[in-house]
């Protein structure tokens, strides 16, 4: 029969007295067979025992936790002090030179040595040039954008790294990470240096984004390890070789290791899982060898007009070379742990002890580690070593450099991340023994899951170490911030004031800008017959880079107490029909640089005092007047144009001078210098 169309109709099945097959419910690992909600919480090495079934702690998601990383990190970039002058000569200097064609040299650049990467610096170009001179800013500004974007890459390696955490560690760990992380001291000025420690630190942590969770032969696997890989070998060429150390412990992993996988060591697929494990290993390290090596060697090669590779210079000068990096100071085996404790307080023996603590807490706490919370069966990984190969990496990279008699702050930057990691994951290994230790006693779980005592002990253990590192952060601010104030004083009251000397008058003034602040062209000192000059003497290694002064002034040293190797102004570079606008990176000074840290053979490197219009000086109680560093602040030829507080350390007690805290706490125990800019005698304003 045909239906119009448009027409709807019922179909009526048959009755059936067949009952409906019953489908066996599949059983999850836990061996249940309902799967539950919270069990998608329990994948990670580390577990929870307590409060297991019910929902987990709130987690910031990637974004949540990047921006919160930015604030920090902006901050940091705008106020975090120069510690280093190593930042500043051999890194700051050369893209100063490269983008306005001055600046100052050291003999690392000299292409005698090329210990230095023009690669890495150039890597920071656009960051510095492309939008201040988009927006029409000046050398000051092009300094912050550097740093503003070196906290941003900092923020986004350093979320993907708490994320994997979460993930593939703990959400507990995680969120007392991301806070470690953010508020430590050590980050704050770690993360916004142009250094390649820091490079290497971002580039580490982010493999260890990848690497962190157990390896595989799956696609997902295999992609990770070629990412690990590739980060790991980009933070030693390009920029720290010696930061590869901290990938051994991914190596002995994917190499040797089933990890996230079960293979049983006596079955056919072993050989095969060891050949695949094995070519997907070596092939990563080419690839990523060759694909960050070779555009490294050219464009060094092409900056220094002849074949070199600054990362093996650079090994070759540390391990093998006579004139090594002791002729700069040696520091007892004490130095990074106080340093260490400095930066990181109460993070540091929490850090030292995480491995001791995972032995603890095999023998005492077993189902703390391991998703199916047993002893693993034949052919998997036990959890155990799975962890201890990610706490490995503080603990190698400080032997490494403990041994080692030159030791600098920056040396550790690299392995921030990872006692930050070691120290949360020590967190929650003591804060399971005091769980297990109160079930013990009150043999009730759920009494456990109710109080709030290992909520609060966990609170402290993050939110202390994090309340003494703002105040170190506070404290290295106020002590040492002296010589930008200093800089940051003469480019915008200063140099007005010679400019209105000389006639000139600001320019309009923004209607959203106060009256009495208003905008001066600084343009007529690039053409005054003879320049500004400003003279730094023994201050020279607190010279805050040539960014802070505008062009057009002189910046000169004198001469000081200092006999070693200076820095020297770079030549300016003629204009180039090639595409490297710069030769004089290929030019070699015949006596002007040595690697035996003696003073320069060419003359040039100091001018006479009285040819300066302006000295940065510092007075200090514990530093007396010399002949060679004499008191310049008493001297009549010289006028104080502003100065600056300046801690005396050697003259402070205790650790008032290692922390601020508010409401003058401590300020008793401080003694301060003056850190002062003079104006010669007579001199405009």
């Amino acid at each position: 029969m045909s239906l119009r169309p448009g027409t709807e109709t019922i179909r009526f099945r048959r009755p059936t007295n067949t009952p409906a097959e019953k489908k066996e419910p599949e059983k999850d690992q836990f061996g249940s067979l309902a799967p539950q909600g919270w069990k998608k919480r329990h994948q990670g090495l580390l577990q929870d025992q307590v409060r297991r079934h019910q929902a987990g702690p709130l987690v910031p998601s990637f974004s949540v936790a990047l921006r919160l990383l930015l604030l920090i990190r902006v901050t940091a970039a705008m106020y975090a002090i120069i510690s280093d002058c190593d930042e500043v000569f051999n890194f700051y200097e050369p893209l100063h030179y490269f983008i306005h064609n001055n600046g100052f040299q050291t003999w690392e650049q000299s292409p005698e040595y090329s210990l230095r990467s023009w690669f890495y610096v150039l890597l920071h170009w656009p960051f510095a040039y492309i939008g201040p001179w988009i927006l029409s800013l000046g050398k000051r500004q092009q300094f912050f954008a550097l740093r503003l974007c070196l906290g941003g890459i900092s923020s986004v390696c350093e979320a993907a790294f708490f994320r994997t955490v979460v993930v593939a560690i703990n959400e507990h760990v995680g969120r007392y990470l991301l806070f470690g992380m953010a508020l430590s001291a050590g980050m704050f000025s770690a993360s916004v240096a142009f250094l390649p420690s820091s490079f290497a630190m971002y580039a580490n942590t982010l493999a260890a984004s990848f690497w962190f969770h157990p390896a595989t032969s799956t696609k997902t696997g295999v992609n990770r390890a070629f990412f690990a890989t590739l980060c790991v070998a980009v933070g030693a060429i390009i920029g720290w070789p010696f930061s590869a150390a901290l990938g051994i412990p991914f190596v002995i992993e994917y190499a040797l290791l089933p990890a996230g996988e079960i293979v049983k060591p006596d079955s056919n697929e072993k050989l095969l899982w060891d050949q695949k494990r094995l070519s997907t290993l070596v092939g990563s390290i080419v690839v990523a060898a060759a694909v960050v090596g070779i555009p490294t060697f050219a464009i060094d090669s092409w900056a220094y007009g002849r074949f070199t590779f600054p990362s093996l210079n650079i090994v070759i000068y540390n391990v093998f070379g006579e004139n090594g990096p002791d002729l700069y100071g040696t520091e007892p085996l004490s130095y990074y742990f106080k340093n260490l404790f400095l930066n990181f307080n109460f993070f540091l023996p929490l850090a030292l002890i995480s491995l001791p603590a995972l032995l603890v807490t095999y023998h005492y706490d077993f189902r703390r580690l391991g998703k199916t919370q047993t002893k693993p069966q034949e052919g998997e990984t036990s959890p155990y070593i799975l962890l201890a190969l990610r706490l490995a990496p503080f603990y190698l990279w400080l032997a490494i450099f403990t041994m080692q008699p030159h030791k600098e702050e920056r040396f550790m930057f690299p392995v921030y991340p990872f006692l930050c990691f070691n120290a949360c994951v020590s967190i929650f290994l003591v804060r399971g023994w005091f769980e297990k230790a109160y079930v013990n006693v009150t043999k009730s779980p759920y009494r456990a899951g109710q109080t709030e005592l290992f909520s609060w002990f966990t609170l402290l253990a993050v939110i202390v170490p994090s309340f003494l590192s703002l105040g170190r952060i506070m404290g290295e601010v106020k002590f040492y911030g002296a010589p930008t104030t200093i800089t940051d004083y003469f480019q915008h009251k200063t140099l007005p004031s010679v400019l209105e000397e000389l006639g000139y008058k600001p320019v309009s003034i923004p209607p959203q800008r106060n009256e009495d602040e208003p905008v001066w062209d600084l343009s007529p000192f690039e053409d005054m017959e003879e320049p500004l000059r400003v003279c730094y003497g023994a201050e020279w290694h607190r010279f805050p880079s040539s960014f802070r002064h505008p062009e057009g002034i002189d910046v000169q040293w004198i001469e000081s107490a200092f006999d070693g190797m200076m820095p020297r102004h770079w030549d300016r570079s003629n204009a180039s029909t090639g595409l490297w606008p710069r030769d004089e990176t290929r030019a070699i000074h015949l006596g002007r640089f040595n690697s035996q840290n003696k003073a320069s053979a060419e003359p040039g490197t100091y001018v006479p005092v009285d040819t300066c219009n302006y000295l940065v000086t510092l007075n200090l109680p514990s530093r007396p007047a010399t002949k060679a560093e004499p008191d310049f602040i008493s001297d009549p030829s010289w006028e104080v144009e502003v100065c600056a507080p300046f801690l005396d350390a050697a003259s402070s007690q205790g650790w008032a001078r290692w922390i601020w805290l508010p409401a003058g706490i401590g300020e008793k125990q401080r003694v301060y210098g003056q850190y002062c800019l003079l104006r010669r005698a007579g001199e405009v304003a």
